[in-house]
């Protein structure tokens, strides 16, 4: 499988970093592409950004560990991330996170380094995979010039795939796709809680799948 390839050379690489949290993390014993899903351990990811602008910058983290049997909510983690700079309004209204919280929050170093110490060999899960993957890379290159290798499912790609055929945009929402599958309705926009909602919809999602359903093919889903 090509992807694998190019995750395994990706981690080849940064097992000669500099940084060890960097080396911790390629040196992780990374399950197989081929491995049934349910076997996996995951970690569901949501970040808060200031907008969906490249260069927004990160306000807030929160990750939950989970696999098949449960999600470990001792391993949950939510930090606000240490920004100085100037906030988009529209984007506060909704985070709610204002330019003096901001200012008191983590240094993004020491929220990454956290976060990378519990995603070593664990496939992330989040609604939208595509904005965590891509901001989890941005922060790891603009700290150590490197280049990240994750492994994501999305579980807005999973629920198109279970449920093909709503019209628009609105039915796969994190929300909406939730209710599909019988679970309560949490307030959005804060980075722990929504972490937690798309670890319980994608342990939803499973048990709609196969019982053999294979790792590598839920991740060719994510965009």
């Amino acid at each position: 499988m090509l992807d694998g390839w190019r995750f395994r050379r990706g981690l080849a690489r940064l097992a000669q970093s500099d940084s060890p949290s960097l080396r911790t993390y390629a040196q992780a014993d990374w399950p197989d592409f081929s491995a049934p899903a349910r076997q996996a351990r995951f970690v569901a990811l949501d970040f808060e950004l200031d907008g969906l602008a490249d260069n927004a910058h990160l306000l807030q983290a929160g990750w939950v560990p989970f696999s098949a049997e449960g999600i470990v909510l001792a391993g949950a983690q939510s930090f606000d991330i240490r920004s100085a700079k100037r906030l988009d309004d529209t984007a506060v209204t909704i985070h709610g996170i204002g330019e003096q919280r901001a200012r008191d929050g983590a240094p993004l170093a020491d929220v990454v380094a956290a976060l990378l110490g519990d995603l070593g060999g664990a496939v992330i899960v989040a609604h939208g995979a595509r904005i965590e993957r891509g901001a989890l890379q941005g922060a790891v290159r603009k700290l150590h010039g490197a280049s990240l290798p994750v492994r994501t499912i999305c579980t807005l790609a999973v629920e198109r795939h279970l449920s093909p055929r709503l019209i628009g945009t609105g039915p796969y929402r994190l929300g909406a796709a939730r209710r599909r599958h019988g679970l309560p309705d949490y307030a959005a926009h804060d980075a722990l809680t929504d972490a937690l909602a798309a670890a319980e919809l994608f342990l939803a999602q499973l048990r709609c799948l196969p019982t053999d359903q294979r790792l590598g093919t839920l991740e060719a889903m994510t965009p």
